[in-house]
């Protein structure tokens, strides 16, 4: 590369790429007092050339070239590197394509009439596309927007609820016009429920604007992480009892940790849906329920335990370092997946339609404990398992009507007749012989208010008097 030395201060040299300097301009100027001459640059670049294959020197020639070193920052700064149609190669990869010229020179005809050579270099590089965790996110909110909310001009068919009549929708196809669409469901609603998120609208903390939207998507979610109800039948080395005896000792370890109930319910679901996508062995059972806890507990609280608590819990029969590899090896399987709609999300939406009472809320919490004790309940949806626990909590304490158009609104739209069998199960747990006696002196304390004593004396007394409970 030719050199030219810059008699400044310190004598740097800088190495200038040889541009030549197009006849028509006159100066090329780099700032409001630095110009250089047409003919200087033009002796300057054709002794550069005739020089490119000799060492550079310093004689009387080469100092008589004055030029601000400003003007030489500025003038490389200012160079073209590339060819206008060559690929720029992105910091993280990939290939950005250049800009197609006809669109924008059809554009720009449009509107000026008409454009030269230097307003196609002037014209920008194309934005970077989205990223494809974000586009597809993107296109499930405007998804999920569309079906609920469609134009107010649409109008639809009673019976088009199919997917056809709602691509149909989402196209604004107006082609039959029968019933005009309003803000309810398509479904009919036979019941009457008040609007009592509009109460919390100046509480940013309830985030009344967005939950209308949030519930429907977690319903979407408890779907996809429903671990499998026959698992435990189809390992080999693996029985209801073990699973018991297991599930009772991660609720001591839970209730020594002093960890929300949020933990307990995602640390069981995480155990349960890598035993339905894995064989464990029996002497890893306990490593793998300190693994699924120690897991829930990062993702949940706010100060997780350290993984000496943990290896200290197991009297010693895993290291520290086990632990942290049971981890890695536990989210592999999930695909990191950890995205489980929690039960208590649930129940806390209804007990707002039971006016947040704490008496039907503690007893639906021991209740909906029981959804993941049992192995009975499993594969079943954590918001019927809600739903069923705030029913059998209000005939508890005998409150009437036991469930009204509020709580089938804010429970996802259960009824009596949805819940029956997840009801008379719950109710079985309760006649049954104790098995989890953890779980049980967990909720018979002043804490919970006796919980598990009151339960299970009501379920005996119904099931002796032979109570209709459905009425």
């Amino acid at each position: 590369m030719p050199q030219t030395v810059i008699n400044n201060e310190n004598e740097y040299r800088f190495t200038r790429s040889s541009k030549i300097v197009p006849q028509d301009e006159t100066t090329v100027s780099t700032g409001p007092a630095a110009t250089v001459s047409t003919s200087t640059t033009t002796t300057t670049t054709t002794q550069s050339t005739q020089n490119s294959h000799k060492p550079s020197t310093k004689n009387a020639d080469d100092s008589s070239i004055q030029v601000n070193t400003r003007e030489y920052l500025g003038d490389l700064s200012n160079q073209d590197t590339g060819h206008p149609g060559q690929l720029k190669r992105r910091p993280l990869g990939g290939d950005v394509q250049p800009l197609r010229q006809s669109a924008i020179v059809s554009h720009n005809n449009s509107n000026t009439g008409g454009t030269n050579a230097k307003d196609k270099e002037l014209i920008p590089p194309r934005l970077p596309q989205k990223r494809q965790a974000t586009e597809s996110s993107t296109n499930l909110v405007e998804k999920l927007h569309i079906s609920r909310h469609p134009h107010p001009h649409t109008s639809i068919q009673v019976n088009a609820v199919g997917p056809a009549g709602i691509q149909d929708i989402a196209a604004g196809s107006s082609s039959s016009v029968n019933v005009p669409y309003k803000k309810s469901k398509l479904t009919p609603v036979d019941y009457e429920w008040e609007d009592l998120d509009e109460e919390d609208m100046d509480d940013p903390l309830m985030a009344s604007e967005y939950v209308n939207d949030i519930f429907p998507y977690l319903r979407e979610l408890e779907i996809k992480s429903l671990p499998d109800s026959q698992y435990l039948f189809k390992q080999r080395h693996l029985k209801p009892k073990m699973r018991s005896i297991l599930v009772d000792w991660l609720v001591e370890m839970h209730l020594r940790f002093r960890l929300l109930p949020e933990t307990l319910f995602l640390a069981i679901n995480i155990m349960d849906r890598f035993m339905s996508l894995e064989v464990v062995q029996i002497d890893k059972l306990q490593l793998l329920a300190t693994g699924s806890l120690f897991i829930a507990a990062k993702y949940e609280e706010v100060f997780s335990p350290s993984v000496k608590n943990y290896a200290y819990f197991t009297d010693g029969s895993y290291t520290e370092e086990e632990i942290l590899q049971a981890e890695k090896y536990i989210l592999t399987v999930l695909n990191f997946d950890l995205s489980y709609p929690n039960p208590m999300n649930f129940l806390r939406r209804i007990s707002k339609a039971d006016d947040y009472d704490v008496q039907s809320r503690t007893l639906g919490k021991y209740l909906l404990e029981i959804s993941i004790i049992d192995y009975k309940f499993i594969g079943v949806l954590p918001s019927l398992c809600s739903a069923s626990a705030m029913y059998i909590a209000r005939s508890i304490l005998s409150k009437d009507p036991v469930w009204n158009g509020n709580l089938i609104h804010y429970s996802g739209g259960y009824r009596v007749s949805d819940m029956k069998d997840c009801i008379e199960k719950i109710i079985a747990f309760l006649v049954a012989p104790v098995e989890h006696d953890e779980f049980f002196k967990k909720y018979a304390s002043r804490k919970f208010m006796k919980a598990s004593i009151l339960c299970r004396n009501w379920a005996k007394k119904v099931v002796q008097e032979n109570r209709d409970i459905f009425v």
